[in-house]
């Protein structure tokens, strides 16, 4: 139940004839030329009866800190575990259990030593795949990795499992799996390893974690990320890998907005006014909005998150919410792109009904508005706001009202009063309010 390795010591009293004998018997089975072991084992059970039971030894494997309750985390945050190991199955099974790879309520079911593609698929077309933890040696292991529809019938049985754990695995043999874990399932395939037989796995998958210890540093090298303990992979991949995940499809996502907003903003001023051959902001407003009035706030993306560590952690099933990658798809991507639109053709056309008697100003109003749109759509995608988050956002819009009073030759400040402001406001509440409103109810 524990997965300790157990030894049972027994005893026989045999006199010294039946010793002799059972030494000559077991001399001719080691000299046989055909099916020494089976011989030799044979011999050997004739003298394990009737022993006397003296007692029984429970050796526990020792495991790093937290070791089980990280691939318990792994187990709820729907992440499959598989263990590729050189040892035999014995110990493997031992440390399987006290390493918390099988749960209480699973079975073991195992493929040894076969070497018939018939028996293979035997048990794969068995099923049950569901509530077992499947053990296979290597080689079993062989005989499925001999021909490509062998590989694909054993990966795809072997992906629905809840757990795997394949011994006598050769390092070539687990560079294999992890190859053709991505090729044939599709899945982001993450190897983590301690040892230089490890190195071809690591390099192989997508990616590479080494631990430090022991066994030296080749994997460490070799790897993507480095880490001192096994349960440091508890943090890396819950807390740091779905922040990462989040934080870069909003960033992503914001990007092409930003582009796309001022790209709206020049075809509609064209078509509006006949199509005229000239842009709407010259080069040294375009690259003001692409570094210094917009770069600071939409990189603060980067920092947000939305709950804390300790949520994180201690309910991994928030994990399972971004497998199925619903924050960055095409139907994202139209959404941003339609509020893109939407927003790009507000700024400009209700520019021109507000200020119709004030063409020339076209460009300080749209350029205003659309600066302002832009702290503020940033503002909406944040969902944990920060005092660090605030400054980077006043502090943009006080730039760009100070490059506004400095560089007069781009912007009309004589025009700038009371009723510029409160229409500027009012084409940013028509463009912005009703994005943000929306996105707040489809969160309620």
């Amino acid at each position: 139940m524990e997965g300790l390795r157990t030894l049972v010591i027994c005893q026989k009293v045999i006199s010294k004839e039946e010793f002799e004998e059972w030494k000559k018997k077991y001399n001719n089975a080691q000299a046989s030329l055909q099916n020494r072991d089976a011989n030799v084992q044979e011999v050997i059970e004739q003298l394990e009866k009737n022993m006397e039971l003296l007692g029984i030894t429970g050796v526990e494997d020792k495991l790093q800190k937290d070791v089980q309750i990280t691939i318990e985390s792994f187990r709820n945050a729907g992440i499959k575990v598989w263990m590729l190991t050189g040892d035999k199955i014995e110990t493997a099974i031992c440390i399987a259990i006290s390493a918390g790879l099988k749960s209480r309520n699973q079975r073991f079911k195992f493929m040894k030593e076969i070497r018939d593609k018939d028996a293979i698929e035997k048990i794969i077309n068995e099923g049950g795949e569901e509530n077992i933890c499947l053990v296979i040696d290597g080689t079993s292991l062989d005989t499925c990795l001999k021909s490509e529809y062998a590989e694909r019938r054993f990966i795809d049985y072997a992906s629905k499992c809840p757990a795997v754990l394949v011994c006598r695995c050769s390092p070539t043999q687990k560079a294999i799996i992890t190859k053709r874990m991505k090729e044939f399932c599709s899945k982001t395939v993450a190897s983590v390893g301690d040892g230089g037989n490890d190195v071809a796995m690591i390099q192989e998958s997508n990616v590479g974690i080494g631990i430090v210890g022991k066994e030296g540093l080749q994997a460490s090298l070799a790897a993507d990320f480095s880490i001192t303990q096994f349960s440091h992979l508890r943090e890396l991949v819950l807390w740091h890998g779905r922040l990462s995940y989040k934080r870069t499809a909003s960033l992503a996502q914001f990007v092409i907005h930003r582009g796309l907003i001022i790209s709206v903003i020049q075809a509609v001023f064209s078509i509006v006014f006949y199509f005229v051959a000239i842009p709407i902001y010259n080069g040294y407003l375009m690259l003001g909005y692409a570094t210094i009035y917009t770069s600071l706030p939409v990189f603060t993306l980067v920092f947000d998150t939305d709950t804390d560590k300790e949520n994180v952690l201690n309910f991994p099933p928030l994990y399972k919410t971004l497998q199925k990658g619903r924050l960055l798809t095409f139907k994202t991507f139209l959404i941003w792109t339609s509020k893109s639109l939407y927003q790009g053709s507000v700024i400009l056309m209700f520019s021109v009904q507000f200020f119709n008697d004030s063409f020339v100003n076209i460009v300080t109003i749209t350029f205003s508005a659309l600066i302002i749109i832009e702290l503020l759509n940033v503002y909406t995608e944040i969902n944990k706001f920060d005092k660090k988050m605030f400054l980077v956002l006043f502090l943009t819009g006080v730039i760009y009202f100070i490059s506004i009073i400095l560089f007069r030759h781009y912007f009309n400040t004589a025009y700038i009063d009371f009723t510029f402001i409160v229409k500027v406001m009012l084409i940013v509440a028509i463009a912005w309010l009703p994005l943000h409103l929306i996105k707040k109810i489809i969160e309620l």
